[in-house]
């Protein structure tokens, strides 16, 4: 049920550390220090793909390049099966506030599920299991032996639905600590059953996703894909899922279009999880909406694209404009990867987006589809306004999320535990 994830990345301490400040850097190795031989498991859904994925791929290596031994397994998607995901999407979806109904029988194969996942966490010694999300989340809850267990939730559970959070409820009595992105995300009764953190993601200012290009050289390297190297160009880089709406995006794009002619949209959704079934519906429904448009492209499969991390970020420094139209985010690690690269996001209305963006400083948020339309349309009419909140967005993501800060507040969490 689970495989381990090699990792070959080669990551310097200095080199991670020259992004912190001071002060920071002296914690950082503070509490490296007294963790110095603990060895840390992470358990996660899928290794590549998604948000989570992403972190990991980083941090990780960041925690043992320090002196921990950190190992990361995830579930071999192959050994449960697409219905064990599809599951587990509608767990998710009722986490974040869609009314589901999960059928007890669903349930029996979600937990059967776990169970297997338990059985072969009992033979991975470690200091400190860290599972993430809610596919193995009865995996800390069935572990019997007494190591400490944190749960981490990368979703928007403030509105989640009564019935699935009822159930999953059980799950939480068997972790020491959990971690949310936000403290909005904190549905009340989950604080009850145990230790509360909140620790927002961050990315990697050293992996080849964070680069930032020449405009013009990213726009050439899309050419080939068949994004026109001319003219304003608009990016979603976003899984196909309705959480992140972009049927209101090319909603918004047509209206935009009408007063901008030149004007060009790609959706960058390419398919990498196997824990998200229903994103090739939702990419069909976007496609018919799309018809005939020759100014809106679509990325969903990974078929002649041969480095897709390569892809996303010159997808990213291509653009005059980032949208992300989120109704319910967890954070939003492509928010802050387009920050980072001086780029002005219009979001939407998801809280893990407005835990980035103040809106008129470092980029807008948008209510609906009609504010979306209108704050395209007023950064395509004003390049200074398009860089002066792009420079605000950089220093943002540099004062507050950047892969140092999360590693220490991480550590934090485990030096407490142990």
């Amino acid at each position: 049920m689970l495989k381990k994830v090699s990792l070959d990345q080669k990551v310097r301490a200095k080199d991670f550390l020259k992004f912190a400040p001071m002060a920071q850097q002296q914690r950082i190795l503070e509490y490296v220090q007294a963790l110095k031989g603990k060895k840390i498991v992470h358990v996660n859904a899928t290794g590549q793909g998604g948000g989570v994925a992403e972190i990991l791929q980083s941090f990780i290596p960041y925690l043992n390049v320090f002196g921990l031994r950190a190992e990361w397994y995830a579930i071999d998607a192959d050994q449960p099966g697409k219905r064990f995901f599809e599951i587990t999407d509608k767990i998710r979806n009722g986490l974040q506030g869609q009314a589901v109904e999960i059928k007890k029988e669903e349930w029996d194969v979600y937990e059967n599920a776990n169970r297997e996942i338990t059985k072969e966490l009992e033979s991975i010694a470690c200091d400190i299991l860290v599972v993430h999300d809610w596919q193995p989340a009865y995996a800390g809850f069935y572990l019997a032996r007494s190591t400490p267990k944190v749960f981490v939730s990368h979703a928007d559970t403030s509105s989640a639905y009564k019935p699935v959070a009822d159930q999953i409820m059980e799950a939480m009595r068997g972790y020491d600590a959990m971690i949310f992105s936000n403290k909005d995300f904190v549905y009340p009764e989950f604080a009850e059953k145990t230790n509360i953190h909140v620790i927002a993601p961050a990315i990697d200012p050293l992996s080849l996703k964070q680069s930032t290009v020449p405009q013009k050289d990213a726009r050439a390297y899309l050419v080939p894909f068949g994004v026109p190297g001319t003219g304003r160009f608009i990016v979603q880089v976003s899984r196909f899922d309705n959480w992140k709406n972009p049927q209101g995006v090319v909603e918004a794009f047509r209206i935009v279009q009408e007063s901008h002619a030149d004007v060009y949209l790609a959706l960058v959704g390419i398919e990498e999880a196997q824990d998200n079934p229903d994103s090739k519906k939702v990419y069909e429904e976007v496609k018919g909406m799309v018809g005939d448009n020759p100014h809106i492209s679509l990325f969903f499969s990974a078929k002649g694209i041969p480095h897709i991390a390569e892809f996303t970020m010159m997808a990213q420094n291509a653009a005059d404009i980032v949208v992300q139209n989120s109704i319910k985010e967890g954070f939003g690690l492509t928010v802050t990867e387009a920050m980072w690269k001086e780029k002005p996001v219009v979001g939407g209305p998801a809280s893990g987006v407005r835990l980035q963006i103040t809106h008129g400083k470092n980029g807008f948020i948008a209510e609906n589809t009609k504010d979306l339309a209108m704050y395209m349309d007023f950064l395509l009419s004003h390049p200074k306004e398009r860089a002066r909140v792009g420079k605000a967005a950089k220093e943002s993501v540099r004062k507050r999320f950047l892969m140092p800060r999360f590693v220490l507040d991480h550590l934090k969490v485990y030096k407490e535990l142990i």
